[in-house]
């Protein structure tokens, strides 16, 4: 019987000691090897989501309320891989509305690069591989970050997976912006970490750098977060020298600056653009009315209780209310929260408080209620984003990352201890499961298989996060941990990416699309025109839920309409004051139809050609004549064409055009320019349209006499791209010349070699006063602040050189 029992204990002994054993091989591997099982991870829940993607039986280009990819993704990168090759770096382009600045935005970060030199062939597919690189990059650059403020690399290692595929990544990925966002803020997290631990400066400029070139508003944003964090891990650190402190702060405000001159090339004229956009300086800005909002208020009552049950159950799955277009909860499927960022931080979440340090435990919970407030009080989140608009955008992924770190730091804690509190456990499941459950007033929008399912993973979780304690089998249930965060990655990544419509390789081989019989049509005309002249569509050719507006830079053709989130200052306050838009409303600001519906004015703005899917005897009636059919397109020609570059005789002050009736105006432009009253140019030369000469039964035949005028005198174009148009015209009296070109300062001007100075002018478009006789004209384009932002670039990088080349010097004599 003795015998019997030292046998099993042996037994036993035996199977910890192996137990142990196995642990040690466990660690080991994961110390020696964490990168690259990391990336193996992501790679493995890369290939089983977007395998289709990798063959390229779908495209990254989503048909439902993700149409922006398509509307706007794809046209931005192949006008900008085209206008590289054509012109170099592009500037101004006409394939925007009716000409717009498109320096620097869009295509200055690595992902966006990529996508741009691989050729506008090419853009379909690279879109995608542009967007795995990003969850890569943003799992690598996470984990370092996690490897300097934790110590055991299998935290780090869950914290670079659950990183990867936040919803904000996976799901925001669509708007491209944000899944850049991710990766840069863990660099800029990971370059603090090494600057503050290892007083190694080298990767901080580059990360302001980054940020500041990407979208100038992130500058403020991310920074905010930035400074909220080193408060918290000062805190954290129990930092309580003031010296220490003081050299830091000093060595983050002048490296931040020299990362911000660095960028000093794409950031001043980013801030230009964005500046003189209808949303910031336009009449559509949200500030007065968000400003209005009580501090201490809560959402609106009509969607309040649908704000707060999208933004908690957003904690559990982006697709819990309904997936793409389906989507049933606050706002829509892109901007509402975005807070997923794994099912077991909310298992871990509350373990902050098994802490045996007070103080972190204080500190922990102040940094996770300062993020968690606004999303309660929306008036902290209005003045988070300065009251520009009610959105969340950046501001999830900063909740993700307080939820993420203080989650990891709890595993962390368990991990060391091996000791699991069993009530804190079994209070949060308990409590995430009646949260999940709970018969709430809009229950009805909560998709309930989806949420049988997270209550599942919600057990195995807790169940494994209890197992983790014992030793001897610690190391399986950390292997199967991993195991489950991969499956929950698949899974809940699959949802967002595969349950809905996409454009898919076929189609890209088909006459559908942005490749349908619009791409020959334009050929054709091109071929046979080659002078400067608009085309207006009828209809659209991209395949999403939303009609496209940027045909024009998916197809390389010159139109007016344009969608863009910071479209031209001039040219919004034009079709404002036309009334074809509401210049108070701010998606109308952004989604500008230019003159499509006002054929009146097609010869006004040089549109020499319509194009129609239809016989469309609405544009015959128009002024137009057909000329020929190339597949299912039909091709128009306006008869009342007017080259760009006309002149005016008569001028009418922008006060009197004011009082002028909608049809009244669209007639005046036709005999007069607008001018503002206090231009303080000598105007002597030219006759003042009255009032009374406005016609009221305006006819056919006057319309024609009217464009016959125009066209008397005409700049004959010897020489038009994207930024130079040159050309020559004879003038028998001063006139203004007028071109239908949205005004910018970035535009110089040149008369028989003398530079003169553009003018504003039918509201908001170009004119040159040209004297009697015969001139040269020029028109040529760079951005107002080109030149300046690329001299402060080239002397911050030379100091960062400078700077890195002594830190060498230095560390070679040590």
């Amino acid at each position: 019987m003795k015998k019997n029992k030292k046998t099993k204990q042996v037994k036993t002994h035996e199977i910890k000691q192996s137990g142990v054993e196995l642990f040690k091989i466990f660690e080991n591997f994961i110390e020696r090897k964490g990168i690259y099982l990391l990336l193996a991870l992501i790679a493995l829940i890369v290939f089983f989501v977007f395998k289709d993607f990798i063959f390229f039986h779908k495209l990254y280009l989503f048909k439902d309320i993700g149409s922006d990819s398509i509307n706007i993704d794809y046209p931005v990168y192949y006008s900008l891989a085209d206008y590289i090759v054509k012109e170099g770096i592009p500037k101004w382009s006409f394939n925007q509305g009716m000409g717009q600045n498109i320096f620097p935005i869009n295509f200055i970060d690595p992902f966006s690069l990529f996508i741009i030199l691989m050729g506008k062939d090419n853009v379909y597919h690279t879109l995608f591989f542009a967007e795995a690189f990003k969850i890569f990059f943003a799992g690598f650059f996470f984990y370092l970050f996690l490897k300097k403020i934790i110590t055991s690399n299998y935290t780090a290692i869950i914290g670079g997976v659950l990183y990867s595929f936040t919803s904000f990544i996976i799901l925001g990925g669509e708007w491209v912006i944000f899944s850049t966002e991710a990766v840069y803020i863990a660099l800029l997290l990971y370059s603090f970490e090494k600057l503050y631990q290892d007083n190694n400066w080298i990767l901080f400029p580059i990360s302001i750098f980054l940020i500041a070139s990407n979208q100038p508003f992130d500058l403020y944003v991310i920074g905010l977060f930035l400074v909220i964090y080193i408060i918290f891990r000062l805190f954290e650190a129990n930092e309580k020298e003031p010296k220490k402190i003081f050299i830091l702060l000093r060595k983050l405000t002048c490296l931040g600056i020299l990362g911000i001159a660095i960028s000093s090339f794409f950031l001043i004229n980013s801030v230009q653009l964005m500046l003189e956009s209808p949303r910031v300086s336009g009449e559509s800005s949200y500030a007065g009315m968000l400003m209005s909002k009580p501090i201490l208020g809560f959402e609106g009552a009509e969607y309040g209780q649908t704000h707060y049950l999208t933004s908690f159950m957003r904690f559990f799955s982006c697709d819990m209310l309904g997936t793409g277009s389906n989507f049933r909860g606050w706002y829509n499927y892109l901007e509402a929260p975005l807070f997923y960022c794994g099912l077991i931080s909310l298992v871990l979440l509350p373990h902050f408080l098994s802490l045996s340090d007070k103080r972190k435990k204080i500190i922990y919970f102040i940094f996770l209620l300062t993020f968690i407030f606004p999303v309660i009080f929306p008036f902290f989140r209005y003045s988070f984003w300065l009251f520009t608009g009610n959105y969340y955008r950046a501001f999830s992924i900063f909740v993700v990352l307080a939820v993420l770190l203080v989650s990891l730091k709890s595993i962390e804690n368990i991990d060391h201890k091996s000791k699991t509190n069993i009530k804190i456990s079994g209070i949060t499941l308990l409590l995430l499961l009646i949260f999940l459950y709970y018969s709430y007033t809009n229950a009805r929008i909560i998709d309930k298989n989806l949420r049988d399912i997270v209550a599942i993973f919600l057990i195995i979780y807790s169940v494994l996060i209890y197992l983790i304690q014992f030793k001897t089998i610690k190391n399986i249930v950390k292997l199967i941990l991993l195991f489950v965060i991969v499956i929950e990655s698949i899974y809940f990544s699959n949802i967002t990416i595969n349950k809905r419509p996409v454009i898919s390789g076929i189609e890209t081989k088909q006459k559908i699309g942005y490749n349908d019989y619009t791409v020959d049509a334009v050929k054709f005309l091109k071929s046979n025109d080659k002078t400067f002249f608009r085309i207006n569509k009828t209809y659209s050719s991209g395949t999403a839920i939303h009609s496209s507006m940027n045909d024009a830079r998916a197809q390389d053709f010159y139109g007016t309409p344009s969608y863009h989130s910071f479209n031209q200052l001039n040219y919004i306050k034009f079709l404002q004051e036309l009334n074809i838009i509401d210049g108070k409303n701010e998606s109308q600001t952004r989604w500008a139809p230019g003159l499509s519906n006002a054929p009146l004015l097609h010869g006004f703005a040089s549109i020499k050609y319509t194009l129609a899917k239809t016989n469309n005897s609405v544009l015959l009636n128009m002024g137009y004549d057909s000329i020929t059919t190339i597949g299912d397109v039909k091709v128009f020609k306006n008869k009342y064409f007017i080259p760009l570059g006309f002149s005016y005789g008569s001028y009418i002050t922008h006060k009197d055009f004011q009082k002028l009736s909608n049809l009244q105006k669209y007639i005046v432009l036709h005999k007069a320019f607008v001018i503002d009253e206090n231009n303080g140019i000598n105007l002597s030369a030219l006759s003042e349209f009255q009032l009374k000469d406005t016609v009221q039964n305006y006819s056919w035949d006057e319309y024609g006499k009217d464009i016959a005028i125009l066209k008397k005198d005409t700049l004959k174009i010897i020489e038009h791209s994207q930024n130079i148009i040159k050309g020559k015209i004879t003038l028998d009296k001063k006139k203004m010349l007028f071109f239908s070109i949205p005004f910018d300062k970035g535009w110089s001007a040149s008369i028989d070699g003398s530079t003169i100075k553009p003018l504003l002018i039918n509201i908001g478009f170009t004119g040159l006063l040209v004297d009697k006789g015969e001139h040269n004209i020029e028109l040529s384009y760079t951005p107002l602040y080109f030149r300046l932002g690329a001299v402060i670039s080239l002397i911050a990088i030379i100091i960062y050189l400078s700077l890195i080349l002594c830190k060498y010097i230095k560390d070679l004599k040590k």
